[in-house]
């Protein structure tokens, strides 16, 4: 295909048939690259070391459980090893490494870092810190990132849908928390719900064609 740059066109013949300049020099000096060029090399290398990462911190948990079982087995501080390692897999395999959606990427990073405040919080004591104020505002930080992310491919959002409604939703569990009495702060988590109903209703409001197709492509409605 050729474009002419006077009248801004494409065409298959060597002439624009507006302004009949030649193209055909034009076609031969610039060519269309309709996809990114995928490195196997690079995708190896990628592959190797997310495996070797986790093999090197299944190792860890294992001798740190041993360690853990010998020395002060009342205790175990072995969970904090283990779920530190489970972050740090995510982040480096499915954020670093991974050639995955940037919605999945940061729904993935939310889901990650709240399983590791609930264990933390719950072995050093069950103070309800995590519960109460750090998981509430980090799914906000989640869907207001996945939001901001949105705007700015605007037309071509649909991709972000299926991770958006997820982060949606996870804007009620800490609402469930407080009901089912594991939370103990109620305002933190009605910001929380608030928020995600806020964000559904703009989508409803000024994407409601395009929000109303990609419910019903994912529900078969």
């Amino acid at each position: 295909m050729n474009q002419c740059p006077n009248c801004d066109i494409t065409t298959s013949q060597s002439r624009c048939p507006l302004c009949r300049t030649k193209l055909a020099d034009a076609e031969a000096s610039k060519m269309t690259v309709w996809y990114p060029e995928y490195d196997i090399k690079e995708q190896k290398i990628r592959t190797r070391i997310s495996r070797l990462a986790i093999l090197l911190g299944s190792l860890a948990v294992l001798i740190c459980f041993a360690i853990n079982l010998i020395v002060i087995p009342q205790f175990l501080w072995v969970f904090y090893v283990a779920v530190a390692v489970f972050y740090v897999l995510v982040s480096l395999s499915h954020t670093i490494l991974s050639a995955s959606h940037i919605g999945g990427k940061i729904t993935a990073q939310v889901i990650s870092l709240t399983i590791l405040l609930l264990v933390i919080d719950f072995m050093s004591g069950n103070l309800q810190w995590s519960v109460d104020y750090v998981v509430p505002f980090l799914i906000i930080a989640g869907i207001l990132v996945l939001s901001i992310s949105i705007l700015r491919v605007r037309l071509n959002w649909t991709g972000y849908f299926s991770f958006l409604m997820m982060m949606l939703l996870m804007g009620f569990v800490p609402l469930i928390f407080y009901i089912t009495g594991v939370a103990t702060v109620l305002w933190p988590s009605v910001t929380a719900g608030s928020f995600a109903v806020t964000i559904f209703a703009l989508l409803v409001v000024f994407a409601k064609q395009t929000f109303m197709t990609q419910l019903g492509r994912r529900f078969h409605l």
